[in-house]
């Protein structure tokens, strides 16, 4: 199943802040088109601060909600390494969901060890328990019952001293030519304006960690809301690729005053692969890939997207979320 220690809680060892950390789960079904986007949140910032996020997704409408909750009621909330549990109201939508995760992908830092010393002095850190793995459970959407039988997903944990300026991120593990191919895309401005981009790509049985050096000066990442092109290779291997998602299946939700998000479950991704036998040797097409409304994406910026209509509605936890903190909780 993974590394336990890749989800263990980082705020509880912070006395002061600014501080904030994350944990996510991401689900996106190509078949029905209906995506899910979960997070559990801590915040130290003198004092600490706790919520449950929950995001639907489908053609008919996508909203977010949030909900500000007791350390002990995050209980009810649970997140380990075999299931999430969980429940959000507010803004007149309500969101439940008890979910159990599949085999996949075993879990990996997600940062490059060359930038983990810079990510260290800022005391951040980017960790996928899930980076490729399904889903099964049940999801209650403003009342109505909806089975998950084995929708591709994903879960991950991040965490910080501050947050960077902006950012882009995909990720698909659900492409029909290829179940078992997954990507992760981050595209990060650092210090400066300095867009880092960090790829990794999981293909027939090999992880390719485009961002590692010397293979991150030949990646090429375009994000401009809502689509972004990416290309990256390395010694035997290069991609080429699309996300992109109308704006109308996206939910707009703000992190902080300077930090606007807008994402979706329910993105497009086509993702073009090339093979050769050896460095200098030509390239040969290897394989398409593709998944309609199966890729998750997400932009995050300085100023809100006027184009995304489905903004995040917040309210203090509901009444049932008073009980005691159980193991497995996030926040224990």
């Amino acid at each position: 199943m993974g590394d336990g220690t890749l989800n263990a809680a980082r705020w509880p060892d912070v006395a002061v802040g600014p501080f904030h950390e994350a944990w996510y789960v991401v689900a996106s079904d190509p078949r029905s088109e209906h995506g899910l986007w979960l997070r559990y949140t801590a915040d130290v910032n003198g004092d600490r601060t706790f919520a449950v996020w929950g995001a639907w997704f489908s053609p008919q409408g996508s909203f977010a909600v949030r909900n500000i909750v007791d350390p002990a009621a995050i209980g009810r909330t649970a997140l380990s390494e075999q299931s999430c549990s969980g429940e959000v109201e507010a803004g007149g939508h309500s969101l439940r969901w008890r979910l159990g995760f599949g085999q996949g992908a075993p879990g990996e830092e997600f940062i490059p060890g060359w930038l983990r010393p810079v990510a260290g002095l800022r005391g951040s850190g980017y960790t996928l328990l899930h980076p490729a793995t399904t889903v099964t459970g049940a999801v209650e959407v403003d009342g109505r019952m909806i089975e998950l039988q084995r929708v591709p997903a994903g879960q991950a944990h991040l965490w910080g001293k501050t947050r960077y300026p902006a950012w882009a991120w995909a990720r698909c593990n659900g492409f029909a030519e290829d179940p078992e191919a997954s990507i992760d895309l981050v595209d990060v401005e650092g210090p400066g304006g300095v867009r880092v981009p960090i790829f990794v790509f999981r293909f027939r049985g090999e992880v390719h960690r485009f961002a590692e050096l010397p293979w991150i000066a030949l990646c090429a990442s375009k994000p401009s809301a809502p689509s972004w092109h990416f290309s990256a290779q390395d010694s035997r291997l290069a991609i080429d690729g699309v996300v992109r998602v109308d704006p109308s299946r996206m939910v707009q939700v703000r992190y902080d005053a300077a930090h606007h998000c807008a994402n979706s479950e329910i993105a497009s991704m086509e993702v073009r692969v090339r093979s050769r036998a050896m460095p200098g040797a030509s390239w040969r097409p290897e394989a398409t890939l593709t998944a309609k409304s199966g890729a998750c994406l997400e932009f995050c910026g300085r100023q809100p997207d006027a184009r995304v209509l489905n903004s995040l509605a917040t309210a203090v936890g509901i009444s049932r979320q008073k009980e005691a903190a159980v193991d497995g909780s996030v926040a224990s």
